[in-house]
């Protein structure tokens, strides 16, 4: 079992899963380090509806890739365009020996949309939001993907691949999977003043 709660014992289930909605936001984190082990067909289906229960204005689409080929392929794709960005912020980490820009997650959600949708970057980042919530709740890891795409957008041939229909465009994604590191295992209360102010 990843999850191991220290306090507030009555937000966890028998399976070891978080059941108190508000104690699975707080220990959400980005996790990139990901143990070598596939996600449960069931616990999929869990996360791709709990994407769709996000909060939506237009239409948008969840792949679901785990064929570790194409996995590799989209992490191969990344790093090739990281290298030759000419932005450090990609290039540092693409120098790193080893480095996936997928982090080796076994679950690659990608999420796409008509790119004349003026919500489309609202709309799929609920979607996310709502499944690295769930992941978390089921005592899994996950990350917001962002600068990975690049391994896919404007590779039509990659694109069919993984099935993304016709009139669509990667937008964002989460990857997914049991985290290597000791990263869930107790809430991490974040400042709720630093950057808040009320207008009452």
């Amino acid at each position: 079992m990843i999850i191991r709660l220290s306090t507030c014992e009555r937000g966890k289930s028998r399976e070891g899963h978080i059941t108190d909605t508000l104690m699975a936001i707080d220990l959400r984190k980005s996790v990139r380090n990901f143990l070598p082990k596939s996600v449960e067909a069931e616990i999929i289906t869990q996360l791709v509806r709990a994407g769709n229960s996000a909060p939506k204005v237009g239409f948008f689409h969840i792949t679901v890739i785990e064929n570790s080929e194409v996995l590799k392929e989209i992490n191969e794709q990344a790093l090739v365009q990281f290298k030759n960005s000419g932005d450090k912020l990609l290039m540092g980490p693409a120098a790193v020996e080893g480095y996936r820009p997928l982090y080796g997650a076994p679950v690659f959600f990608l999420l796409s949309a008509p790119l004349a949708s003026p919500s489309k970057e609202a709309t799929t980042s609920c979607a996310v939001t709502c499944i690295t919530i769930a992941a978390t709740a089921l005592g899994l890891g996950s990350c917001y993907i962002q600068s990975a795409l690049l391994g896919i957008k404007g590779n039509p041939k990659l694109i069919e691949k993984v099935g993304i229909p016709f009139g669509l465009t990667p937008i964002c994604g989460v990857v997914v999977g049991y985290s290597a590191e000791e990263s869930l295992t107790s809430p991490r209360y974040r400042s709720t003043e630093d950057n808040v102010n009320y207008c009452r």
